[in-house]
């Protein structure tokens, strides 16, 4: 499938490509880069705290989308920049899941800073996990893209639940 099947054609659509080219460059520079270094110094607690990081980062780019959806009153502005943000972290959110990072124990007392919830699902079945991600990635740059008010409600609430199905699949609370 093309990126115009997924996308739909907008005024940004130029813009979007030239955008998500430099990122998927950028992306796979740092990638190359990286095999190279020795990345000992980075433990798993490090990579659950940025990943925790970028969850809560996202989470408040969320607020006021979910505040629109709740009120009924819309800032498309607002809204457009915090899906522009969401959706890029969405592309990189999975690939903080290095099975180094699998460290679930049941019943165990966990440290939120620094301690995963995420369930061992993800690592059992992490190409789901990580379409599931894609696709919420997808929901807010589409968000980013909503004309008006219709569409950003629509595709606001398939946002939320894309969070709200990932976090029911792969999260645990004690």
């Amino acid at each position: 499938m093309s990126f115009r099947q997924f996308f739909p054609q907008s005024h940004h659509w130029t813009a979007g490509m030239i955008g998500g080219a430099c990122l998927a460059a950028g992306i796979v520079c740092t990638g190359f880069a990286a095999l190279g270094q020795d990345q000992s110094a980075a433990t798993a607690n490090d990579v659950i705290f940025a990943r925790k990081t970028l969850m809560a980062t996202i989470a408040r780019n969320m607020y006021p989308i979910d505040e629109m959806r709740e009120t009924g009153k819309y800032d498309l502005p607002k809204g457009r920049a915090s899906a522009d943000a969401i959706s890029a972290m969405l592309m990189a959110f999975p690939l903080l899941f290095p099975p180094t990072t699998n460290t679930w124990t049941d019943k165990a007392p966990r440290d939120p800073a620094v301690d995963t919830f995420a369930a061992p699902t993800i690592w059992q079945e992490y190409p789901f996990f990580y379409k599931e991600a894609q696709a919420a990635a997808k929901s807010a740059f589409m968000l980013n893209h909503a004309e008006n008010e219709t569409d950003f409600r629509k595709t606001a609430t398939d946002l939320r639940l894309a969070c709200d199905t990932c976090h029911a699949t792969f999260q645990k609370n004690n």
